[in-house]
């Protein structure tokens, strides 16, 4: 019976307890363990601010999980052989606070499945970039782009694709060359910018989704990336969900745009991105 690990490399999943548990349940439910030592892990770790996300109302939440300890878990995950997959299941804008705490070396020793989405992009193309056994994995098999929380719509039916480390292809609008895939979330990849993290593109199909965002939001952030190197010596383009953009009829705006930008072809994923059922792509 493999065991999953969950990480949880960016914001906090503080009250989200009970679909936790019903996230745990699905996966127990499909016959693999579930490791959430996070959750002892980051007790007393927690740093509140008082009111809601501005700063207004009642109370108080946590915001933030203090990074070297989720990156301590993240290492932990990888060191540890009874841990055959690791999850990640959150996203927000913190994720990029444990680059540095990571012990890359461990990593690499102890290649296995990594999967997560948006925010947690910049640590799936970091464990590409770092190689994370990519070697022993074989090329782009080191890490997927996947929302574990979708099994609650999915089930479980993606797991032992990534498990399997199968190279997981996006359906596209139209046939996709057989080339390793790049990037993320377009807002979070620009954060690995002048980073040893940063992923080159030459020979790749670079990918980009986002959610809530507009077209003047993701236009300035695809010309940062190309300021930033990103698309030179990239072989194409594939646009996921852009969940905003979209809903309001945008998109073919949206892709004449981004080609124009990055002067690449563009490939259609309507599967990848922040949607409850999205589906995991291989990165690296």
């Amino acid at each position: 019976m493999a065991t999953i690990g969950l990480a949880a490399c960016s914001n906090p999943v503080a009250g989200r307890e009970e679909k936790l548990a019903e996230l745990v349940g699905v996966f127990e439910g499909a016959g693999y363990r579930v490791d959430t030592r996070f959750v002892e892990r980051f007790a007393g770790h927690e740093q509140r601010v008082s009111g809601g996300s501005g700063g207004s109302g009642g109370g108080s939440r946590v915001w933030r999980i203090n990074p070297r300890v989720r990156a301590e878990l993240l290492t932990e995950l990888f060191a540890d052989s009874a841990v055959h997959a690791i999850f990640d299941i959150t996203g927000g804008d913190l994720a990029n606070e444990v680059l540095e705490w990571v012990d890359w070396d461990v990593v690499s020793a102890n290649p296995k499945p990594f999967a997560g989405y948006s925010d947690v992009s910049v640590v799936v193309n970091a464990l590409v970039v770092a190689g994370s056994g990519a070697g022993r994995l074989g090329p782009g098999r080191t890490a997927t782009l996947w929302n574990p929380w979708t099994a609650l719509k999915r089930g479980a039916d993606d797991v032992p694709a990534i498990l399997a480390r199968k190279h997981i292809r996006p359906a596209c609008d139209r046939e996709l060359p057989d080339l390793p895939i790049i990037g993320g979330n377009v807002r979070c990849l620009a954060k690995l910018g002048g980073t040893r993290w940063w992923p080159r593109a030459t020979g790749h199909l670079a990918l980009l989704e986002g959610m809530a965002t507009t077209l003047e939001a993701v236009t300035t952030y695809t010309e940062q990336l190309r300021q930033l190197g990103l698309f030179r010596g990239a072989e194409g383009l594939i646009l996921g969900q852009f969940t905003d953009i979209d809903a309001v009829g945008q998109r073919g705006i949206l892709a004449d745009t981004l080609r124009e930008i990055t002067g690449l072809d563009v490939w259609h994923a309507p599967e990848i991105g922040h949607s409850r059922d999205s589906a995991p792509v291989t990165i690296g």
